[in-house]
């Protein structure tokens, strides 16, 4: 025996105002229950006579094949991505669930690399600080080296008797410091 519910569902079924899903569900119901297609049947013929009667447009007789033709249109009219959030895979829980994991996962993955990671930097920190150290001392080095030879360049010329002095001086200052 039909109760209200289903009944109601039949209704909106001929008004062809269900969804697919709910569309497709009562139309197995009705070609597997007796009652239920006797009293689409009913539904039908009823409507049938109000419009006849009150001079409406006489509705289509062949109302079953204008549905299956309505629910075939609208199945292509769907794209995968709406028929995959009509099935309701990628419900808010699930979808929340899935966020979830991938942001521990990232933060795993961060801890897991974030140890190498600073390891390297400091590493390649201390390289540039180490080579940019001998860089100076080799620069001071040089400085040093071209103003002795600048220095030299640039002093008036000395003659022998000056130098054999200086270097007497330099052997006495030696001896006498032994």
């Amino acid at each position: 025996m039909l109760n209200d519910y289903l009944k109601t569902l039949i209704s909106e079924y001929a008004d062809d105002e269900l969804d697919l899903e709910t569309t497709q569900q009562v139309s197995e119901f009705i070609a597997k229950n007796r009652e239920a297609e006797e009293y689409f049947h009913k539904l039908q013929s009823l409507r049938r006579l109000t419009t006849e009667h009150l001079g409406d447009k006489i509705e289509d007789p062949t109302l079953e094949l204008r549905m299956m033709n309505a629910l075939r249109l609208r199945s292509y009219e769907q794209t995968w991505w709406e028929r995959v959030f009509a099935s309701r895979v990628l419900s808010p829980r699930t979808a929340t669930a899935v966020a979830f994991v991938v942001l521990v996962i990232v933060l795993f993955l961060f801890s897991y690399f974030q140890a190498p990671v600073t390891r390297f930097i400091s590493d390649t920190r201390a390289r540039v600080e180490q080579l940019g150290d001998e860089a100076q001392t080799g620069l001071s080095e040089r400085q040093h080296e071209l103003t002795e030879s600048l220095g030299e360049l640039l002093s008036p010329p000395r003659s022998d008797e000056e130098e054999g002095k200086r270097t007497s001086n330099t052997t006495e200052q030696e001896v006498s410091i032994a």
